[in-house]
């Protein structure tokens, strides 16, 4: 075979000058990605002054400069550093509540728990595509499980009152998409009882692809700057010479936890945060509105949750509640309503479930069963007020009756000098129907005295006292004996009350005074 029909190997490494000048190829930047140096790169690609096609270091640099910003600082740096090298299509959502983006981070910030442990919580937010509004932003305790992601969605969709001119807005609702990475604590079957509750598609994004969950990545930038990191016990304020925090211990076993916020102080501060951020922080893709306006502005309708559905997403107490003179105290505030006082008398407990950035109210269960919705005593309103009280009335109108009776059985007794003296004669038929229907009044829990107000003034019907505890009777009728011998004792009982009433003068027992 001729020299000229004779196949040339190709070394990869090397490049003549007669193809042009060297460019790094696959090879080269494999080599430098294994061993993330330029110089001990050149130095495997070529480990002799006379390797084939070999060329000079600074060549080799300068060919790794000339490359793409993106390609140079992913082999040395990884997926992030190229990422902030690229640019993205930008997704916006049609309307309000189209798409909702939702996650999760580890508050850089330590705080107190009610017990003095310290621990870093962990915050959920919810924000909407379209507008730009910060729906929610709730730190809970421990990492996001089923209760917080219920609980984070449900206060996301509750419908709140935003002030903007003197107009008030409503903001809130259900979305049609719900967009969050793929995280372990977000797709497990028990975690997403949520989004289906509230009918909600669930919008996937890969795990780590933080570009497109961008409005909740951007949402975490702004918290830190603007908010936690003026909190104290800010775990990102840099190190000192001896490589420890600067403006907090290292471990929370040297935080004293009268120094920095408990996770009550915290919420709030979240919730100060997120109406600063919708009233106030212009947006310019917006128009360098507020997102509240750009809310305002948008004529989709809001479809509101189902009280019964938050009620049922709400986290749930993991013990009893005992309802004491002041209501149920849970998370220092003492929570009241008029359906308690049933289960207040008979010592039964209840359990409670809530929304962690939700203090006006919650909700109260016997077992399974909604009983009702109890509220902070210090935010009742009128109604709610007089609702309570018609109760404890009722309950005093029943009590001053029965003493009357008692007052006039007492005095009736002491004229007669003996315990055991009864009403003697016979009692007009008119008289007898006026003694039952008082006693019926003593007896009736419903029944209302007349406080001689005058006739001309109408007082309302008392409603029913009602009893959540046990079946209401329709009728009130006499309990049978449970026993024979409880018959027998209960007749022998009448009987010899009547022969000791018969032997009295004037009785009219036993046909004495027939004449």
């Amino acid at each position: 075979m001729s020299a000229a029909n004779t196949p040339r190997t190709v070394d990869p490494r090397r490049q003549d000058d007669k193809d042009g000048p060297f460019q790094i190829n696959e090879t080269h930047l494999t080599a430098i990605r294994s061993v993330l140096n330029r110089k001990e790169a050149h130095a495997l690609l070529w480990p002799e002054e006379d390797s084939p096609g070999r060329i000079s270091y600074t060549t080799f640099t300068r060919a790794f400069k000339n490359l793409p910003p993106s390609i140079r600082e992913g082999i040395l740096h990884g997926w992030d550093a190229m990422g902030r090298h690229q640019v993205y299509l930008s997704m916006t959502a049609p309307h309000r509540n189209h798409t909702w983006h939702l996650d999760w981070t580890q508050a850089d910030v330590w705080v107190s728990l009610p017990r003095g442990q310290v621990v870093r919580p962990w915050i959920g937010i919810v924000r909407d595509n379209a507008t730009s509004m910060r729906l929610a932003a709730v730190a809970y305790v421990g990492r996001p499980n089923e209760d917080a992601m219920c609980d984070l969605l449900a206060t996301a969709a509750t419908t709140r009152e935003y002030v903007l001119d003197g107009e008030t807005i409503l903001v809130g609702g259900l979305p049609v998409q719900l967009v969050l990475d793929n995280a372990r604590e977000h797709f497990a079957e028990a975690v997403t009882r949520g989004a289906v509750m509230l009918g909600v598609v669930v919008a996937p994004t890969k795990a780590f692809y933080k570009h497109q969950n961008g409005p909740a990545e951007s949402t975490f930038s702004g918290l830190n700057k603007q908010l936690l990191a003026g909190l104290p016990a800010y775990t990102k304020g840099g190190n000192g010479d001896d490589g420890k925090p600067l403006l907090c211990p290292d471990t929370p076993d040297k935080i004293d936890p009268d120094t920095i916020l408990t996770i009550e102080d915290l919420q709030q501060r979240l919730d100060g945060w997120l109406v600063e951020k919708n009233t106030t922080g212009r947006v310019h893709r917006l128009g360098d509105q507020f997102p509240i306006v750009a809310w305002q502005d948008d004529p989709t309708e809001i479809r509101p949750v189902a009280v019964e559905t938050v009620r049922a997403m709400m986290m749930r107490a993991s013990f009893n509640r005992a309802i004491n003179g002041e209501g149920i105290r849970f998370r220092g505030v003492d929570y009241l309503a008029p359906e308690l006082n049933a289960y207040r008398e008979k010592g039964f407990k209840v359990t409670v479930r809530y929304l962690a950035r939700e203090t006006r109210f919650i909700e109260v269960f016997d077992g399974d069963t909604w009983v009702c919705r109890a509220y902070d005593r210090r935010l009742l309103t009128e109604t709610q007020r007089q609702a309570i009280l018609r109760n404890r009335e009722r309950d005093l109108d029943l009590l001053k009756r029965v003493n009357a009776a008692a007052v006039q059985d007492r005095i009736h007794r002491n004229a007669t000098g003996d315990d055991t003296a009864a009403y003697d004669g016979d009692i007009d038929p008119d008289v007898q129907e006026a003694v039952d229907e008082a006693i019926a009044n003593v007896t009736d829990l419903n029944a209302r005295r007349d406080r001689g107000r005058g006739a001309e003034t109408v007082e309302p019907s008392a409603a029913p006292r009602v009893d959540p505890t046990t079946p209401q009777r329709t009728k009130r009728s006499i309990a049978p004996s449970r026993t024979k011998s409880e018959e027998k004792r209960r007749d022998k009982k009448i009987q010899d009350a009547k022969e000791r009433i018969s032997k009295r003068p004037g009785s009219n027992f036993g046909g004495i005074n027939d004449d």
